[in-house]
């Protein structure tokens, strides 16, 4: 595995103050709109409104997590890279060029970067199917994988980010992130879709071509999104979609009144119609308890014959088939009896009575010695009793039959009992039958029973039917316009009343929406000045010695007009032009640039990367050198890394002094990608130090003042690189961080910053120092400290020297959590 160190600015250039973010951006949105909203002059129904609406639009489009930074990439199986290689990055702000030859493999990592995000990337788009077939390594086919490690701001620990391919084709693909506290979700369920379109931190040569050469409203949409008006269009839309809904319940109750009426007019002979036309031309509002009383069917106090007809119709007379079912189990019951009344059963039965009542008179008289009936002495004994107790079980095992007859007749009539109910309300039509019904139950006779219930049954369900037939013509007759209409009067009473509830609400609405209009009129204005200005920024040091000036950029329409386009203001030579008329292949990709880099370095972007693939063709050597100052002044504040083959943009940063981390990506032998590092700040000042303690007769000065001297910037680096890491995990701004590094004028300070976070603890450095780098590590960094002193630092060995101030350096940067 290739390791990579992040560039640092020399500590001399990155004293000063971190600078507003570009564009003017220095806000973001949410925070911006959210002021304004506190300030409003608007009562706090119309705040609330205002405050669901755009909390609402805010999550749908923005990542609930801190800024994101790439801290390494590797790679198996995808486009020109057959076995796993790694590309590492130190995740915090400053610019990386990845270089090497075309074939080399460097644009399969910037895409495979994309694609782990997106699930695509945008070159394929619009391409035959042949030119994106050949998406998976053809040396290493057996597994195809992406993994980007990701620092972000606030986590202590580094998140996941894989996506696996499984089948034959590009999409046949899953991505799962794993976020340390989090757990693993799959891709699709982290909340960062919307900002990936809207800040997009993705850019190719071909993005640049079509950056320029889409549509117009294609165009326009790319920067609408940034300047907020997707927020801010969202919370208007929603607010809109509520005052339609409002608006139209008010419409819909309000056009079905007058035919309402005129139905009602029409039963003017009704006191319900009357009643319904009274409580809907109530002064202000309708009456609409009176309405729903009538609605429910509660008649006037009056109708007392209505209520008489309704109860006839609700009357429920005997269920004959339960009636039927209950007369025929009592007749049966009947008729078994009668079956063992003559038999043996029978017979055993009364025998068994006699004997038990003997049995029991001899129990209760043990002294008499003659039979109670016939007078015989001396019968009565312990013999007979014995003999007579085992008669009787041999008669009752016998008359079982005769028994189980007479408790099913039992059974029988209390069935046939109870199937005789009382009602609540009996109609007078019925109250003779329902009376003989209701005599049923005092019948105890079991004959006279069945017949009295089977009888009167009949006869009082008949009566039932028929006085309900004629309550129910009866009410039929009465109610029936009544009953078509009052249907449509219930449901105009809803409506009107959820439209009379809602109209205060509508009115709040409608002033929030205003408001929102108005805020999203001027923050497009202001923040649009802002973008212009960076972008024109950006085309002053991109244009070099072109002779075309870029006045402004402009929207012209609204998201939702068919006719919406950017707008690009340029002069050639102070006559005006059309921007992408003139200009040439390479202008136009520049111009490109200058409106892609304001785009993705927005503050309300969550994306503290910017990946950008070969944007140098076409480019003369001027412009390389502007390109070198727009991406290292985008540097200070985004991570950069920028892929290309093209050796004039390393050159432009190295002629410039512009400080940069570079890798270069070598190709061997069956896709086998090795990404090596070249420089970065602390390996170039352990280089410089390495070439003098190397050089032939070194004056005792150089060693004593220059070799120190060049160590303490290696040293002071490596301090300022660990500072950001642990300021970034505590989710500290960035411009907290500059603030803290400009008042870091001393190593020690450094040194403080970097391991408490605090440049005051200075007296606590040694012994932090000795703790997490040992004993040697003091000495070394008091050395380099002699080496600004007039007696300057002793150095016996000076390759010893920078060995040990090159792995002093290494254990800062590990300590701060860099690889």
């Amino acid at each position: 595995m290739t390791s990579s160190e992040q560039p640092t600015p020399d500590a001399r250039a990155s004293t000063s103050p971190a600078r507003e973010t570009p564009a003017g951006q220095s806000v973001p949105l949410a925070d911006l709109v959210e002021a304004r909203l506190a300030e409003a002059d608007l009562g706090e129904p119309v705040k609330a409104l205002l405050a669901e609406a755009l909390g609402n639009a805010e999550t749908q489009g923005t990542s609930p997590m801190g800024r994101i930074y790439l801290e390494s990439v590797s790679v198996e199986g995808f486009r020109g890279i057959g076995p796993r290689a790694w590309l590492n990055l130190s995740p915090r702000p400053g610019v990386t060029l990845v270089v090497g030859r075309n074939g080399s493999g460097k644009s399969s990592i910037a895409e495979a970067v994309e694609t782990a995000f997106t699930g695509t990337n945008m070159r394929w788009l619009g391409q035959d199917a042949t030119r994106t077939s050949n998406w998976r390594n053809l040396h290493e086919s057996s597994k195809t994988e992406v993994e980007v490690k990701l620092a972000i701001e606030g986590d202590t620990g580094r998140s996941t980010l894989t996506r696996t391919w499984t089948g034959n084709d590009v999409g046949d693909c899953a991505g799962t992130f794993r976020r340390p506290g989090h757990g693993t979700v799959p891709l699709d369920q982290v909340d960062w879709k919307q900002a990936l379109t809207d800040y997009r931190p993705f850019l190719s040569y071909v993005d640049l071509g079509r950056m320029i050469s889409g549509k117009p409203s294609q165009m326009y949409d790319s920067i609408a999104t940034i300047l907020g008006l997707g927020h801010i269009s969202a919370a208007y839309n929603r607010l809109g979609q509520q005052e339609k809904a409002l608006g139209d319940a008010v419409k819909a109750a309000k056009n079905e009144v007058p035919e309402l009426k005129d139905a009602l007019y029409a039963l003017q002979d009704d006191e319900r119609a009357v009643q319904a036309l009274v409580a809907i031309e109530t002064k202000d509002r309708p009456d609409f308890e009176a309405l729903e009383g009538l609605v429910a069917g509660l008649p006037p106090a009056d109708d007392g014959l209505l209520a008489e007809l309704r109860a006839a119709v609700d009357m429920q007379g005997p269920d004959l088939e339960q009636v039927g079912s209950a007369v025929d189990r009592l007749r049966e019951a009947l008729a078994g009896v009668e079956d063992v009344r003559l038999t043996g059963a029978e017979d055993a039965l009364q025998r068994a009575n006699l004997l038990e009542r003997a049995l029991a008179h001899n129990n209760r008289h043990p002294d008499e010695g003659s039979c109670p009936v016939c007078g015989t002495e001396q019968v009565l004994d312990v013999a007979w009793a014995a003999g007579a107790s085992a008669q009787i079980d041999m008669l009752r095992q016998e008359a079982k039959t005769a028994e189980d007859a007479r408790s099913e007749l039992r059974s029988a009539t209390r069935a046939a009992q109870d199937l005789v109910q009382t009602p609540q309300r009996i109609p007078v039509a019925l109250t003779d039958p329902w009376n003989a019904w209701l005599a049923c139950r005092t019948v105890s006779d079991p004959g006279e029973l069945a017949q009295r219930v089977h009888d009167t049954a009949l006869t009082l369900a008949d009566a039932c039917a028929a006085v309900k037939d004629n309550a129910a013509r009866e009410l039929e007759k009465r109610d029936e316009r009544w009953r078509q209409l009052v249907t449509r009067l219930a449901s105009w009473t809803e409506k009107a009343r959820a439209a009379a509830e809602g109209e205060p609400q509508l009115s709040h609405v409608r002033k929030a929406r205003a408001w929102v209009k108005a805020l999203s009129a001027e923050l497009r204005e202001k923040r649009m000045e802002g973008f212009t200005g960076h972008s024109q920024r950006i085309w002053e040091k991109l244009r070099q010695e072109s002779d075309i000036d870029l006045q402004s950029v402009s929207l012209q329409g609204s998201e939702k007009a068919n006719v919406r386009k950017l707008v690009m203001d340029v002069t050639v030579d102070g006559e005006e032009a059309s921007a992408l008329s003139v200009m040439s292949q390479g202008e136009q990709h520049s111009l490109a640039l200058s409106l892609f880099l304001p785009r993705a370095a927005t503050a309300d972007s969550p994306f503290g990367f910017i990946v950008i693939d070969d944007p140098v063709q076409s480019m003369d050597p001027a412009k390389v050198n502007g390109l070198a100052q727009v991406l290292h002044e985008l540097g200070e504040h985004r991570q950069v890394i920028v892929f290309t083959h093209d050796t004039r943009l390393q050159r432009a940063f190295t002629t410039q002094d512009l400080p940069v981390t570079v890798f270069e990506v070598e190709r061997g032998k069956s896709s086998k990608v090795h990404v090596k590092p070249v420089t970065d700040p602390v390996r170039q000042a352990i280089g410089d130090a390495r070439a003098l303690a190397s050089t032939r007769n070194l004056p005792e000065a150089a060693r004593t003042h220059v070799l120190p001297s060049l160590c303490r910037i290696a040293l002071e680096n490596a301090f300022v690189e660990a500072a950001w890491v642990q300021h970034h995990r505590c989710g500290g701004s960035e411009h907290d961080l500059h603030a803290a590094v400009a008042d870091a004028d001393k190593l020690m300070k450094m040194a403080a910053l970097a391991f408490f976070g605090d440049v005051d603890r200075t007296d606590d450095v040694y012994r932090e120092l000795r703790t997490r780098c040992g004993p040697r590590s003091v000495d070394l960094l008091k050395q380099c400290q002699n080496g600004a002193h007039a007696t300057g630092a002793r150095i016996a060995d000076a390759h010893r020297f920078v060995d040990e101030i090159k792995d002093l350096a290494q254990k800062v940067r590990t300590a701060g959590g860099t690889k």
